[in-house]
């Protein structure tokens, strides 16, 4: 698989190409970039088929380069980060990997490993889904989630609540519809609460945009849309009844 690194810290690079020679053989890197215009250029005349992308260039951020290539993307992406939990937050709703660095030797062939097994079409419909969001207010957001027929794309304001089975996680959406997901609960509550979920109970995370109202009586429990119940913890009760006023 033919490698681009594009990275603007000599030290960065240096790092990354040692860990790829090392852990990586597969791989073989065809060139180095350090901006998003060089980057561009780069993709046009090597044709990478793998891209290790920094989040922030020297000239601009590193998603600039997929934007360019929106309409006929051909390479799978790994994006390298210090920082930018925001970025990261984003990048983890694609379905994208990436990696923190320092680098950790693991994390790297774990990211290579499901590249080279990953689909063209699959990595494409992760990158498109990525940069959408990028362009859309957050009610608006899709997700991607691993199902067992592949890949399949969610637009979040459809999800009405998620709820735990196990190590495994209930999606309800707005159509009636149920899937059932092999993330745990805390996954889904890292994805999606600060982007209009709150997690009310340690079984159940609610779409406040589809809770009709919060009964404070019976031990408190909220009502959805879909007209269902659902109980709200004590513990999660304040952090309920702030995320309701800042809605306001």
């Amino acid at each position: 698989m033919k490698v681009l690194i594009i990275e603007d810290e000599d030290q960065s690079i240096s790092a990354l190409k040692s860990e790829i020679a090392t852990h990586c053989k597969p791989l073989e890197i065809v060139g180095i970039a350090k901006s998003v215009t060089e980057g561009i250029e780069k993709i046009k005349s090597l044709e990478p088929e793998l891209v290790f992308l920094d989040i922030q260039l020297s000239d601009g951020l590193g998603f600039e380069i997929l934007n360019h290539f929106k309409e006929g993307i051909r390479f799978h992406v790994i994006f390298t980060t210090a920082y930018s939990q925001y970025a990261i937050k984003a990048i983890k709703f694609s379905a994208l990997d990436y990696l923190l660095k320092p680098i950790d030797s693991e994390e790297l062939v774990e990211a290579v490993d499901k590249a080279l097994k990953s689909t063209q079409k699959d990595s494409v419909a992760k990158i498109e889904n990525f940069l959408y969001n990028q362009r859309e207010p957050q009610i608006r957001k899709k997700i991607v989630l691993q199902t067992s027929d592949g890949l399949s794309i969610f637009e979040i304001e459809t999800i009405l609540k998620c709820s735990s089975e196990s190590n495994y996680t209930c999606l309800y959406f707005t159509s009636g519809k149920k899937m059932l997901f092999s993330k745990t609960l805390k996954e889904f509550e890292e994805l999606l609460c600060n982007s209009g979920f709150e997690r009310i109970h340690n079984s159940h995370i609610v779409n406040l945009n589809h809770l009709v109202s919060f009964v404070n009586k019976d031990g408190g429990y909220v009502v959805l849309s879909d007209k269902s119940t659902l109980p709200v913890s004590q513990r999660k009760k304040a952090n309920l009844i702030t995320a309701l006023g800042n809605l306001s």
